[in-house]
């Protein structure tokens, strides 16, 4: 069964409790089905947010040359959120610090009571150069006008924007004598702190205890000006981290290519992603199984880097305190839901709480007046009896408090982060939860892949031997990852309006009884959000793109059966017919409705279609069953086209589709030829060849045809400056641009897999 034929009819219905049933997903102990795991609390002393300063001293500071975005200093995510308290002691102001080793810093370790640990990223600036930067993201992220291209920048601005992405800041001393200028004249500081985040997570299907960015560390945060935009720039690759266990901290070049690119071509194609700032080749030589590679340093950027498994941690830890203040953070910082106001929580009380009180009493009275034995269910009470008596329960109005709505918040902006996924054919092959945002972007790019032939089973991490992560599965994980979201938080979310009385909350949380309503009050509103925030927001989401890329016009054009009677039937078709999935959209974009008042006037044209969409050897032992089968969901097409006078026009139709159907997909074989590419041209320059190389500039013209997958909708100069981006040639149909990576799999290349080592 493909992907959404699948899912859509798990969705059928209006409960999340029997639309996502929990059988349907691997080792679900869901929320929606059983109870939330209840734990005793047990006062214990703790650190404070920080028993130390949270703002770093200069001294200990890196230096942010041009021409990279001013910093905010201190960063709101350190200065806000309780630190290691190892690290924290190098970081307090005069007299009080105490000097600690990077080697200890850095040295894996068990890190409690803590967010983040504060580290510096390894020096690995000695002979590191600059592979590929990303003007467009420089802009956005509010570098100046005239730094944007590499050919605006000085040598030493280059030489001093390599040594702060490879690790090197702290040694720019002309930086450091420079911002004393700027600090005299009232200017903050061009300074960072760099950390590495902790958090827990889910990997495939079991709790793994402490994770954390064993290779990432966050350089700093910066505001755009222009927009008000945050950003927290991230060096992966940088060395080890107190979270690196057993590994060594480095990224080799082959897996920061596949990040650097596909981080861009999934924002390009339209779903949220982290972004790409600059990936540089490091002279650091990485030992994997492979033997040993060169390194690489990704310079990644998101608004925040805070995952399911932040919240994970503390919860699995029993440490109630720094869960509620990270959510107070998400709340304040990251998602800006206004505070609860005492007032209205203080009249919803006294309306619904006093009718709710009532009305269990009348309950429990009419149960003393019935006859026992039918009153309470026993193991024999059948499922109709059991409906009856749910449907007895009083109604019981829910306070969905602000924890509740970043909750919501977060489920919706997964939905359509899947959705999306799901629409552009991306398998992300890894979803754990410790590698969900809670923004809702796509990260940590690991062995994923886009699909060749249309295969809703599709399995792209080869080290995921039960599919867990196919392509097929994903909406339902991402149900499944929000509800060991939702565990964390069914305390917060269940107090409802009471969230903020501190002393009831405790004694709540210290008696079973009491914490089991808690308990029963979150998963009553947990699976409304999941209906509405996820369920709902998935399906609009999915059909709106699904019409688009179809030519079946957008939201103003949905038609409630577009979804079953074409879309569906067509993806069938694909998979029966093992037809490539990104093909067979700008194909369809070439299929002429004006000549033909239906299919029956078109077999000519649908035998073409079809002969081109179908391998060769599918052609030749059923081609006849393919085109029988194309005409059940085409004739619908046919019809529902040409009875719209927005779509009927074909030229306008195609013009639509190729908009939003790529022409140049990011798939696993292109981004091997890349790879092996790059890597000969690294190795030369290495190796001081001074023969002209072609390559030189590679990841450039891959980068742009990452961000510019459609063709025909580029509008821009098509000749930028010589040294900031390739010189790119298009003919008319826009597809010069990609030479060789663009046309049909090459037999080597079909259904490459990838594995998490990198």
């Amino acid at each position: 069964m493909h992907t959404f034929q699948s899912f859509a009819r798990a969705t059928s219905r209006h409960s999340v409790s029997s639309s996502f049933h929990p059988s349907s997903l691997p080792r679900s102990t869901s929320i929606l089905k059983s109870p939330f795991n209840p734990f005793k609390y047990s006062p214990r002393p703790t650190m404070a947010s920080c028993p130390f300063s949270t703002t770093p001293p200069s001294s200990a500071a890196t230096p942010i040359p041009f021409p990279l975005p001013r910093p905010r200093f201190p960063a709101k995510f350190t200065s806000s959120l309780p630190c290691d308290e190892l690290s924290s002691l190098g970081h307090e102001d005069g007299e009080d610090a105490v000097p600690v080793p990077d080697t200890l810093l850095s040295s894996p370790r068990m890190v409690r009571n803590a967010v983040y640990s504060f580290v510096n990223p390894e020096d690995q600036s000695k002979n590191a150069f600059l592979l590929s930067w990303n003007k467009d993201l420089a802009t956005e992220i509010g570098v100046e006008s005239s730094k944007i291209y590499k050919s605006s920048w000085s040598e030493e601005e280059y030489q001093h924007l390599v040594k702060v992405l490879s690790g090197g800041g702290r040694s720019l001393k002309t930086v450091l004598e420079d911002e004393k200028k700027h600090k005299d004249a009232g200017e903050s500081p061009r300074l960072a702190q760099p950390w590495a985040h902790c958090y827990g997570g889910h990997q495939f299907g079991y709790y793994a205890g402490q994770l954390g960015d064993g290779r990432a560390i966050s350089l700093y945060e910066t505001i755009n000006p222009s927009t008000g935009g945050s950003w927290e720039l991230q060096l992966k690759g940088a060395g080890k981290t107190p979270y690196s266990r057993f590994a060594d901290g480095y990224a080799v070049l082959r897996s920061s290519i596949r990040e650097y690119l596909c981080a861009e071509a999934v924002h390009a194609l339209g779903v949220a992603s982290s972004r790409s700032l600059a990936i540089l080749s490091t002279e650091t030589m990485v030992v994997r199984e492979e033997g040993g590679e060169p390194g690489s340093i990704v310079c990644r950027v998101a608004p925040s880097w805070i995952r399911f498994g932040s919240f994970e941690i503390f919860f699995y830890r029993k440490d109630r305190k720094n869960l509620r203040q990270l959510a107070e953070y998400v709340v304040d910082e990251v998602f800006h839901i206004e505070k609860d106001d005492p007032k209205d929580m203080t009249l919803f009380s006294e309306k619904y709480r006093k009718e709710e009180k009532e009305a269990e009493a009348k309950l429990t009275e009419a149960k003393a007046y019935g006859d026992e034995a039918n009153s309470v269910p026993t193991d024999n009470t059948t499922n109709d009896s059991k409906d009856k008596e749910d449907d007895n329960k009083p109604d019981r109005p829910m306070y969905h408090n602000r924890f509740a709505k970043m909750f919501a918040e977060v489920a919706r902006r997964t939905a359509l982060m899947v959705s999306g996924w799901q629409a552009i054919g991306f398998c992300h092959g890894v979803m754990n939860t410790d590698n969900m945002s809670i923004l809702g972007l796509t990260i940590d790019y690991g062995p994923y892949a886009f699909l060749d032939k249309y295969d809703p089973t599709w399995i792209c991490n080869h080290s995921d031997t039960e599919g867990r992560y196919s392509f097929q599965q994903q909406p339902g994980i991402c149900l499944w990852n929000l509800g060991r979201l939702a565990l964390t938080l069914e305390n917060l979310i269940g107090a409802q309006e009471q969230v903020d009385d501190l002393n009831w909350l405790s004694q709540q949380e210290s008696d079973p009884t009491l914490e089991k309503k808690l308990k029963e009050n979150a998963t009553d509103i947990v699976v409304e959000i999941m209906n509405k925030s996820f369920r709902d927001v998935f399906l609009q989401d999915y059909r709106e793109r699904m019409n688009v890329k179809m030519g079946l016009g957008g939201a103003d054009e949905l038609q409630v059966d577009d979804l079953t009677d074409i879309v569906v039937p067509a993806l069938a078709w694909m998979d029966d017919h093992e037809v490539d999935f990104h093909q067979f959209y700008r194909e369809l974009a070439e299929y002429k409705v004006q000549t033909a008042e239906s299919v029956a006037d078109n077999a000519d044209q649908i035998e073409t279609f079809v002969k081109k969409l179908v391998p060769t050897p599918v052609w030749q032992s059923r081609g006849d069953v393919a085109i029988e089968e194309c005409k059940g969901w085409l004739g619908p097409y046919h019809t529902r086209v040409l009875g719209s006078k927005q779509l009927h026009d074909d030229a306008t139709r195609k013009a639509q589709m190729n908009r939003v159907n790529p022409v140049f997909v990011l798939r696993n074989w292109v981004a091997q030829k890349v790879i092996e590419r790059v890597t000969e041209s690294v190795m030369k320059t290495r190796a001081g060849n001074q023969e002209p190389d072609a390559d030189k500039d590679l990841l450039d013209r891959v980068l742009w045809m990452c961000q510019h997958p459609c063709g025909e909708d580029v509008q821009e100069e098509a000749t930028p400056n010589v040294g900031d981006v390739c010189e790119v040639k298009r003919n008319n149909a826009g597809l010069e641009a990609y030479g060789d990576f663009v046309g049909p799999v090459p037999e080597w290349g079909q259904g490459i897999q990838c594995s998490c080592s990198s």
